[in-house]
């Protein structure tokens, strides 16, 4: 296998796009997944009329034109407002996302939590099932160093573009997307080899667990909690990566192969800083929020760089579908018959893949540069401006009394509960608007997690500043299982400026 996987490019990639008649579903998934999403939401939901659902563009798999707008403007704000080390973030698990895990995220609510799932699924793992997955990040290293580094050069070809206006040098890119790509199908079929073994292996108790896991996410966390992944030979620095690996393997198992195609909207050309903005804004901006306050900004003939991105994007994405879902299929004979694993093939969807995403970053990198130079001062003022709601600098936070500190840090709310008055059923979290004055975990039209609801049954029947102080501390920690992604203010002053400031605004 690693001599196969090794080898020079091929010439062979026609050859490759012509063995494409397994490929009708990923079409299907590109055209036809809003009507999918929306069969998978109701039976999801039942008739659970108005209930708050998780944000689907993001997660669902969506991939019709309008999710592509959305995709393409947040991109291109994140890279306008952004800088170099903006476009350098990414999350563990973003590489070889070929296993589930998203759509696991979204079917769940999000109820399903990628540190607790592995870590759950690490404490019931015997010695031998283990010692697996620490050789396989121990092997995966290498070639997920220099996907890393080959990330880098990639990025450093398309900032020549993005902030000096020199043409895209698309005989150095496409060669570096080809390799890109191969990385990550190194490290997906060794990943893929380690998670067939494991399966293998699982005793009945454990598929039961796992099973009960898959159908109540918030299960896991009886398991998980509190766990530590460790691992001999595993440095502490590649600790979030086994422990990512867990989770992969759990969605794997439990999934279904139509689950591994889906992938977050923002793919594929992930390098233009969107996922810097997640993390700065304690993962409360909203993509679709961000998309479309930024098209209100822009002038029509701005817009028109967005949508004719869109449209020149759309046949890439689809062929790029379809290649990784012959991948896939790859992927799925090592779990089922391993001696029938095609590396050649492999090698030859790799160089696919990774030469339309660079076809697609192209397209995008020319769309937001254009944007970019035809801005007014007025506008990059106003686009500047708009970062700072997701974004806080906080230094200049520090600098605030306590009631103009409490209303900037609101707008961290705002990105998924809504401003005041102006909360949507749809909202991936519920409305705070007189939340002081009812039970915890009781407002309309949301699906709370297990996990708060307990924290309402233990804590007290309503919110109190002290309580809501302890939970802005780490709300994962105060209430493990909880759907709320943000991560938390760490600095005293800042909780009690927030919270003086919602005894005013959200009664």
């Amino acid at each position: 296998m690693k001599s196969s996987i090794l080898r020079s490019h091929s010439t062979g990639l026609s050859r490759a796009l012509n063995r494409v008649g397994s490929a009708f579903l990923c079409v299907l998934i590109f055209l036809n997944f809003v009507a999918a999403a929306k069969a998978q939401k109701q039976s999801r939901n039942g008739d659970r009329k108005g209930r708050d659902t998780w944000t689907a563009e993001e997660y669902s798999g969506l991939r019709s034109e309008k999710d592509l707008q959305a995709a393409l403007a947040s991109k291109g704000f994140a890279w306008i407002t952004g800088s170099p080390a903006d476009n350098e973030k990414l999350s563990v698990g973003k590489n070889a996302q070929f296993f589930g895990f998203v759509a696991l995220r979204y079917q769940s609510g999000r109820a399903a939590n990628r540190g607790t799932l592995g870590r759950a699924v690490f404490a019931i793992a015997d010695e031998a099932q283990r010692k697996r997955m620490a050789e396989a990040v121990v092997g995966e290293k290498p070639a997920l160093l220099e996907w890393w580094a080959v990330r880098e050069e990639i990025l450093t070809l398309l900032e020549d573009h993005l902030y000096t206006g020199q043409p895209i040098d698309r005989e150095k890119l496409m060669p570096l997307g080809e390799r890109f790509a191969l990385l990550n199908s190194m490290v997906a079929v060794r990943e893929a080899t380690a998670f067939a073994a494991f399966e293998d292996s699982l005793s009945d108790e454990q598929r039961d667990l796992m099973t009960a896991w898959r159908a109540d996410a918030e299960s896991a966390g009886k398991f998980g909690n509190g766990v530590r992944v460790e691992a001999d030979g595993v440095g502490r620095e590649d600790l979030k990566q086994l422990e990512d690996l867990y989770a992969k393997a759990f969605s794997w198992f439990t999934g279904k192969p139509e689950d591994n195609e889906i992938i977050p909207i923002g793919q594929p050309a992930q390098f233009f800083g969107f996922v810097s903005i997640r993390h700065k804004s304690g993962h409360a901006a909203s993509r679709g929020t961000i998309a479309k306050d930024f098209f209100a900004l822009l002038e029509d003939e701005q817009r028109s760089s967005i949508t004719e991105a869109v449209d020149a994007e759309v046949p890439v994405v689809r062929e790029f579908l379809e290649n990784r879902h012959l991948f896939l299929e790859q992927l799925a004979v090592l779990r089922s018959d391993p001696a029938a694993f095609d590396e050649e093939r492999v090698h030859r969807l790799s160089a696919a893949m990774g030469r339309l995403e660079m076809e697609a970053a192209c397209i995008e990198a020319e769309a937001y540069r254009k944007i970019r130079a035809s801005l007014s001062d007025d506008q990059m003022d106003a686009v500047m401006a708009m970062r700072g709601d997701y974004v806080l600098d906080e230094t200049q936070v520090a600098t605030l009394d306590l009631k103009q500190r409490g209303a900037t840090l609101a707008i961290l709310c705002s990105g998924c509960h809504g401003l005041p008055g102006q909360h949507r059923v749809g909202m991936p979290a519920p409305n705070l608007d007189g939340f002081w004055d009812r039970p915890i975990a009781s407002g309309p039209s949301f699906d709370y997690s297990d996990a708060l609801k307990e924290v309402g049954r233990s804590q007290g029947e309503k919110w109190t500043p002290e309580l809501l102080d302890r939970f802005l501390a780490g709300p994962k920690k105060f209430a493990p299982g909880t759907k709320m992604e943000f991560q938390g203010l760490l600095n005293p002053e800042d909780r009690q400026a927030l919270i003086e400031h919602l005894k005013t605004s959200r009664r």
